[in-house]
């Protein structure tokens, strides 16, 4: 493995096993933008609620997003039981964070809070939370880069992802959209983008443009993760210490964000007063909800993971310490 140990380095090594990071990585990113490209043309993908129906009852009906599930479900367990001597075993705690990130992403996708988000801020801004930071921590805390690479047939590994993987141009793009800056600008970049007023209400009215809005959400988010995460056999480039700094600075704009929506007196986006309210909730407190959910929710996000990489280097410092021994 190279100094830094990106998924780059461990492309240009000859090994099967170091491609499986990167492979892994763009097949899933190629599979996710193909099923929610085809979308739209097969189901309406966020039609409002119909008056007099129970909202949590209305679920969608697009079955892409389980699809894709799915199939992720059948690399990851496909690829355990095809590891026999694995070189990081994947414990029952991973296992069970990569289901439950699977769970999170299917609930934001599928159940009623999709419909739901066209109604309300507050869900939207639910359904983003979930998108953007939770699914992305829990699937990488539950080490599937292997796993769902062992998974794919040896067709498409090594026949079709590995020769595009190989090419410089492919190496010179990894290493530019996993430099720390970048992630984190585009990070903090998009949670801004989508509350532009413009842009938030015509993803209300626009199946391809609240799909956009979807995998941008994803995209940033898995990103910014991955290098914070570093699930194995990744290595990041970001020490811990830097990975805790990072956390804690992009605390602040969110903390800018949510509270300037909280605290708005008066009604941002236009979107909402053209569909009912399932709850009869007026548009100003359902607003405010809103902003404390991206304030709240997502500044706790932040400050969790940074105790855990906290945790971590601590844990790493000291096995360091253990090796090396006294003076």
């Amino acid at each position: 493995v190279g100094r830094r140990g990106t998924v780059v380095d461990l492309i240009r090594m000859p090994s099967k096993r170091n491609l499986r990071p990167v492979i892994w990585v763009l097949s899933a990113f190629a599979v996710w933008i193909t099923g929610n490209l085809v979308a739209p043309a097969v189901a309406h993908a966020h039609g409002a609620i119909d008056a007099g129906k129970d909202p949590l009852t209305v679920w969608n009906a697009n079955p892409i997003p389980t699809l894709i599930l799915l199939l992720m479900v059948y690399l990851y367990v496909t690829g355990l039981s095809r590891w026999q001597r694995p070189s990081h075993p994947v414990n029952i705690w991973q296992k069970a964070s990569f289901f439950a990130g699977l769970l999170v992403l299917f609930l934001a996708l599928q159940s009623p809070i999709e419909p739901l988000a066209v109604h309300m801020f507050s869900v939207h801004q639910l359904q983003h939370v979930m998108l953007r930071m939770l699914a992305p921590i829990l699937i990488l805390m539950g080490a599937p880069l292997t796993p769902m690479l062992r998974g794919l047939p040896s067709w498409a590994l090594l026949g079709l992802v590995r020769p595009v993987v190989g090419t410089p141009a492919v190496r010179r793009g990894y290493d530019f959209i996993t430099n720390p800056v970048l992630t984190t600008l585009l990070f903090l970049s998009v949670l801004y983008l989508w509350q532009i007023p413009r842009l938030h209400d015509a993803a209300l009215a626009s199946d391809l443009v609240h799909e956009f809005m979807h995998m941008t959400m994803l995209f940033s988010g898995f990103l910014f993760w991955w290098l914070v995460i570093d699930p194995k056999p990744h290595r990041s480039r970001m020490h811990y210490g830097l990975r805790v700094l990072y956390l804690s600075l992009i605390v602040i704009p969110n903390t800018v964000l949510g509270a300037a929506i909280t605290f708005q007196s008066n009604v941002i986006y236009e979107g909402y007063a053209r569909v009912t309210q399932p709850y009869s909730l007026s548009l100003i407190f359902d607003q405010q909800w809103g902003g404390l959910i991206l304030w709240v929710v997502g500044d706790m996000m932040s400050i969790f993971v940074g105790a855990v990489m906290m945790v971590m280097w601590y844990e790493k410092e000291e096995g360091g310490a253990r090796v090396v021994g006294p003076a």
